[in-house]
């Protein structure tokens, strides 16, 4: 069985990829979404976390993803790609209380169920690149703490 975290991921990235491809407002998207499909009340608070925060930071998430993705242009991935990518990139990033591995975990498998055959490797590598260049600066800084305490 899926979790329901999983499922949150899945309609965040639907709505990521609708918001990609339309130039409607993000809240309309959403609302509309909400109305459109038969989605479980339960998926929708952390979905729409996962949307609304993408939406917020998505000039320093594209511009990361930019920056990582050696010779690819964000314009030339497939969509769904960009949507998954995303979304994970903002959990990286800002959701706290999810391990980045998870994260990460968690794209690669939605890819394998939504996108091309060659997509979870790709995703895989551009997420752990950001994984390994933004998560260590907080495990340093921890390390340090730790490393201050009194015996």
């Amino acid at each position: 069985m899926m979790s329901s975290r999983r499922q949150s991921r899945i309609v965040a990235i639907q709505i990521l990829y609708q918001i990609q491809v339309t130039t409607t407002p993000v809240s309309a998207v959403i609302e509309q979404f909400w109305r459109s499909q038969a989605t479980s009340v339960e998926l929708r608070p952390f979905a729409t976390q996962l949307v609304e925060g993408t939406a917020e930071h998505l000039a320093v998430i594209d511009d990361l993803l930019q920056n990582t993705s050696k010779n690819w242009k964000l314009h030339r991935m497939p969509v769904v790609d960009l949507a998954i990518l995303r979304c994970a990139t903002y959990e990286i990033l800002y959701v706290e209380d999810i391990d980045p591995a998870t994260s990460i975990n968690e794209a690669v498998e939605i890819a394998k169920s939504y996108s091309t055959p060659d997509s979870p490797k790709f995703i895989n590598g551009v997420l752990d690149n950001i994984r390994k260049k933004h998560a260590a600066p907080i495990l340093e800084h921890i390390t340090l703490e730790k490393n201050q305490l009194p015996l």
